[in-house]
């Protein structure tokens, strides 16, 4: 059981944690695969999913790079392809539960934010209804930091009066979420959802204090003797 004396921060990652990613960046592999048979190169989505996977396994940062690279040997053709593709951030959408469990865990602890997104997060939380339970954001568009720099982490940190030990950080990546947490001395739970959960844990330093599969499963986790209302 994961140990919550002293906790009193909750901070949360975005994408594949509070916000399901797996349509729009489906979406991306769509794109990349028809424009890579438009210039004549014979990709099928089907082995762009599995790519992607495997640069999860690997701790890649950016796999549609490594899908360009792979799949496309021209150079101009690369760049054509590159300035085409366009994440569509409209088809994202709130995990089922994202909302309730927000409302349930902000009646026992502050939650934050420490997120990589691109410009307008609090626009979007707030789009999706989960806005009014969030106490501090630190996003890298806004920031200038980007995870894995625990540097982000110690903004979230310092913008909430927090120290390490009295938080948890909840994200879906091990490389981005979980070890710059632990660095800092912040307690972790990982969320296997989208393809984070592909990652695997090599060595006890880059392994959550607790996982679950999805975000119901931090109520009884978090709130004791399962008060919840």
């Amino acid at each position: 059981m994961l140990d919550i004396a002293g906790l009193k921060w909750l901070f949360f990652d975005v994408g594949d944690t509070l916000v399901d990613e797996w349509e729009p960046v489906d979406d991306i592999i769509g794109q990349f695969v028809r424009e890579a048979n438009a210039y004549g190169y014979p990709v099928k989505i089907e082995a762009v999913r599995e790519l992607f996977a495997m640069c999860y396994r690997k701790f890649e940062q950016w796999p549609m790079k490594v899908a360009i690279r792979t799949y496309i040997h021209d150079e101009d053709h690369r760049n054509q392809i590159q300035d085409k593709l366009k994440f569509c951030k409209e088809l994202e959408k709130p995990f089922p539960h994202a909302a309730e469990v927000l409302k349930q865990l902000s009646q026992h602890y502050r939650i934050g934010i420490i997120a990589n997104q691109s410009p307008g997060t609090e626009v979007r939380l707030e789009s999706y209804g989960l806005r009014k339970y969030v106490d501090v954001l630190a996003c890298s568009a806004e920031e200038g930091l980007s995870k894995p720099d625990p540097e982000l982490y110690v903004v979230a940190l310092k913008q909430a009066g927090c120290e390490p030990g009295e938080a948890v950080m909840i994200g879906d990546r091990i490389d981005n979420d979980i070890i710059p947490a632990r660095s800092l001395g912040m307690r972790t739970i990982r969320i296997l959802q989208g393809y984070g959960r592909f990652q695997p844990d090599l060595s006890d330093k880059e392994r959550a204090d607790w996982t679950v599969e999805s975000l119901d499963e931090l109520l009884p986790l978090l709130i004791p003797d399962g008060a919840t209302s």
